[in-house]
């Protein structure tokens, strides 16, 4: 055991790339206490936790008892990515990218998930297809599916986990054909365009509307009830010179963006994939 917790340490200071010396200062004791360490003796039971936390690795790790990856559980898992996360979070001097680290990790688990023999480090993977208009990777299987953009200047992801209700909520829907006629026709998507264009509250009238996207104050008043409908703009009321004048507030909705985005891999359809896994039997819709 005494040798066994001396090898440990030598090995985690080097993955850390600390010399002797670095580590000793680090946890408070001389280099040539480590090196003690590292050549069968053991440190003061004090130390074990600092020496845990300077290495990154658990004091279990440290005396050899490391778990193998299929005793731990999902929790686990889950819980050590939520720690370290919670880490990065709170740590001034690392802050974490919380939009890049999440697109790492979607990508780390399709990766996994393709029995590929490493992890490719999502950054080597977009720069190996610059240039390219439409890569991703995607999973298909009776569970249900994801979709990761691996286009630099295009990311996003998507993942849908099957269930009957949503074929049902889906297939149950009346309004498709209102909702996307307000997308399909040019006045309709000018306007929806305006409507996320700033987070800015100012208020418009139906006029300033149609003059700032370039169109006739009829033609806005014609899609003006669906924009309202569909939490585009939101309607109120200023009294101005004892008059009752309507006005609109716009409002920033986040689905928009990933709707077109998806749309736009629709149009623009290459079927271009990195990595691509589809052993589903059933079918999305069951169509009568």
């Amino acid at each position: 055991m005494e040798l066994k917790i001396g090898e440990k340490i030598a090995k985690y200071r080097k993955l850390k790339g600390y010399t002797q010396e670095q580590l000793g200062e680090l946890v408070g004791v001389s280099g040539q206490a480590v090196s003690k360490w590292e050549n069968g003796g053991v440190p003061d039971t004090y130390l074990l936790p600092i020496i845990s936390k300077v290495l990154g690795v658990s004091i279990d790790a440290l005396f050899g008892v490391e778990k193998k990856i299929s005793d731990y559980s999902k929790d686990d898992i889950l819980d050590v990515l939520f720690k370290f996360c919670l880490q990065k979070t709170y740590c001034k001097e690392d802050k974490l990218d919380f939009f890049n680290f999440l697109f790492e990790t979607i990508w780390t688990l399709q990766c996994a998930h393709f029995e590929n023999e490493r992890r490719w480090p999502l950054e080597d993977v977009i720069e190996k297809n610059r240039g390219n208009p439409q890569i991703t990777s995607q999973i298909i299987n009776d569970k249900g599916t994801t979709y990761l953009s691996l286009v630099e200047n295009f990311p996003f992801f998507c993942a849908v986990r099957d269930t009957p209700e949503i074929s049902r909520k889906i297939l149950a829907e009346k309004n498709f054909g209102e909702f996307f006629s307000l997308l399909a026709s040019e006045d309709g998507m000018r306007t929806i365009l305006f409507t996320q264009s700033t987070t800015e509250s100012s208020q418009y009238t139906a006029d300033m509307i149609a003059k700032k996207i370039g169109i006739t104050t009829e033609k806005f008043l014609e899609i003006e009830p669906l924009l309202i409908k569909y939490g585009l703009l939101n309607e109120d009321s200023l009294t101005l010179d004892d008059s009752i004048i309507k006005v609109y507030h716009k409002w920033s909705n986040p689905e928009i963006r990933p709707l077109l985005m998806m749309a736009y891999q629709f149009i623009n359809a290459r079927q271009c994939y990195y990595d691509f896994s589809c052993n589903r039997t059933k079918p999305y819709f069951e169509y009568a």
